[in-house]
């Protein structure tokens, strides 16, 4: 497929237009809940998509205190949507060693998919953008596909093909 071709075709799924290196974190130093979400949103800022990473760390903290985000087999979808945030963004970040993000299995999250958003009254990519992450981390192998990614390129093909 030219460049031209592959520029001009529209993504088969929500998450393939939202996925880019500037928002990959290959290892969370980060220990436990807190500071895992505030070394995600600090990338957020050098990426352009908000200049208030207090605000949205504010927001994904009121959001964990509603219940937590992760989904169980070791991932986590942390969420907010907010004006102060310039565009849609999904930031993909990796733990060896697992953060305790109160799971509902109690097992530890090694995956993160932290989706933010302007705040619009109905955003119907924003939801597709969450079903195409958790349709895409259902299969076990998928899983460590992404866990074992040695890139950027990696975790993005395996997302995409796993979510289409």
């Amino acid at each position: 497929m030219t460049t031209a071709t592959a520029a001009a075709r529209k993504p088969a799924t929500a998450i393939e237009g939202f996925l880019r290196p500037t928002l990959f974190l290959p290892n969370l130093k980060s220990r436990r809940k807190p500071p895992a979400l505030e070394e995600m949103v600090q990338a957020l800022v050098p990426a352009g998509v908000t200049r208030y990473p207090g605000a949205i760390l504010d927001l994904l903290g009121q959001r964990e205190a509603l219940g937590s985000t992760a989904i169980g087999r070791g991932v986590a979808v942390p969420h907010a949507r907010s004006a102060l945030i310039g565009e849609r963004a999904v930031l993909v970040a990796r733990s060896v060693r697992g953060i305790d993000f109160d799971a509902p299995d109690g097992e530890p999250v090694h995956l993160f998919f932290l989706i933010v958003a302007p705040s619009v009254e109905s955003d119907p990519i924003y939801l597709r953008l969450l079903a195409d992450i958790v349709r895409a981390v259902r299969l076990t192998r998928v899983r460590q596909r992404l866990l074992g990614a040695p890139n950027f390129d990696a975790i993005q093909e395996a997302l995409i093909h796993a979510a289409a």
